[in-house]
């Protein structure tokens, strides 16, 4: 049966996937685990419950902080992303962050993330992978500075050092190593560090941090995201961070140390985790999901005339029968194909069922709808008439709102109740062409007395 088009936003993560995911609700505190995080974080997946009752299953000792960075999150604070580590029944969790939408005074509403298990709990809580800034103050002794490197080399973390008066920069062993380098290939200077900074990202990086070095007005502390450029001529992401120890009379930083971490698996997690979120995996097109975040911000804009087209793949359920739901899952995908190909760049395509098909048409009023949709019903018959693969025949209805008086989710339902119309008088038609390509080639005979062919 088909589901009508929602009021409310849809789940964001597929709970049923092995994927180790979970989504966020903030604003009603309403947390879900995917089938996959259940598994490796040993708790009931899709059992929804809140945030505060997944912290008090953490270990105490780490609750407090966790909540802490969880709200400064929330606000804003530290961008879009956050990497956290939550230890849960004998498990230390590393959890990818990734704020997809927030309200009009800039707090995060809908948060999802990415699990990945980092090490097993023997006897204590493992220190955390990111090591605080408030270690980096000048050691004591030999023995301190001793301690502070094997401490940095664990959590996996380079120190730099730079010292304004000689104007060099040490670089631990492990800073040099997480890039492919060696001491010869990359010395002791600033410029080794900013000559291999991806150049988009430069401007991001470097004037910040010479306006913190100029003044203690901007600050005494950094932290950022950015490429650097690997031995190999590969990019490593990297998490930099930076605390001034020392400033002379003028204000002017004498001493700067700092961290990077190696975070480029963590950035392939997040862009995984983005890649499921907005995009169907069978097809490539927008997923449901990105669909609806795409009304919304339409709304949320005005943006009217907003054209929709709806259309359904017919005859898909006899050609799973008889050719196979490989076949069947081809058919799918040309059908995408053929649609997408057929619309310009500014045309949201989503995949919203199985064999569903969604198209948002900003900026174009009924007029240019009713050509698209005919535009596109000749694409699908000059490709069924030169292919020798199961036909590709789908029933098409559009829809146009040209003010806001008539929502986009109005539009839909009216282009939907279209392409349904359009199926009836199409469906004797369709079934047939499907039925005789099916025999014509294999040595099946088809009953048209299934009802599921209906």
């Amino acid at each position: 049966m088909r589901e009508p088009y929602p009021s409310l936003p849809l789940p964001l993560i597929q709970t049923d996937t092995t994927d180790a995911v979970l989504e966020w609700r903030v604003a009603s505190d309403l947390l879900r685990f995917s089938l996959g995080a259940g598994r490796l974080l040993g708790i009931e997946a899709n059992v929804p419950c809140s945030m505060a009752a997944f912290l008090g299953a953490c270990h105490e000792d780490k609750r407090d902080i966790l909540g802490q960075s969880l709200q400064t999150f929330l606000e804003g604070h530290i961008g879009a992303h956050m990497e956290i580590c939550f230890p849960i029944n004998g498990l230390v969790a590393r959890t990818q962050l990734i704020t997809l939408a927030r309200n009009g005074a800039g707090q995060a509403e809908r948060v999802v993330g990415c699990i990945s298990a980092v090490e097993r709990q023997t006897q204590q809580i493992l220190p955390s992978a990111r090591f605080s800034m408030q270690h980096l103050a000048t050691p004591h002794s030999t023995q301190d500075a001793a301690r502070l490197m094997l401490a940095l080399n664990a959590s996996g973390d380079g120190l730099w050092d730079w010292d304004a008066n000689t104007n060099t920069v040490y670089y631990s062993p492990r800073y040099i190593e997480m890039l492919g380098y060696s001491a010869e290939t990359f010395p002791a200077t600033l410029r080794s560090w900013e000559e291999k900074i991806h150049p988009e990202d430069y401007a991001h990086v470097v004037p910040i941090q010479k306006d913190i070095i100029a003044s203690p007005t901007h600050g005494d502390t950094f932290e950022c995201t950015y490429r650097m450029r690997r031995a190999d001529n590969t990019w490593a992401w990297i998490l930099g961070r930076g605390n001034v120890t020392q400033r002379d009379a003028s204000g002017r930083a004498t001493r700067v140390v700092g961290l990077h971490t190696d975070i480029s698996a963590s950035q392939a997690d997040r862009a995984h985790l983005e890649d499921m979120v907005r995009n169907d995996p069978l097809t490539g097109l927008r997923s449901r999901t990105f669909f609806t975040m795409t009304v919304e911000e339409l709304e949320q804009n005005a943006v009217r005339p907003v054209g929709i087209i709806v259309a359904d793949v017919n005859g898909l359920k006899m050609i799973n029968d008889y050719l196979g739901h490989e076949e069947g899952n081809t058919v799918l995908c040309q059908a995408a194909l053929l649609l997408r190909g057929g619309l310009d760049s500014a045309a949201c395509v989503a995949r919203m069922s199985g064999d569903e098909y969604t198209v948002l048409l900003p900026g174009c009023d009924r007029l240019k709808v009713a050509e698209t949709l005919h535009e596109l019903m000749q694409r699908f018959e000059r490709h069924n008439n030169q292919q020798n693969r199961p036909p590709v025949l789908l029933a098409m209805g559009s829809a146009c709102t040209e003010n806001m008086q008539n929502s986009i989710a109005n539009a839909i339902v009216e282009a939907d109740r279209a392409m349904l119309r359009n199926k009836l008088t199409t469906r004797a038609e369709t079934r047939q062409r499907v039925r005789d390509w099916i025999e014509n080639h294999t040595f099946a005979k088809v009953s048209m007395n299934d009802c599921r062919y209906l």
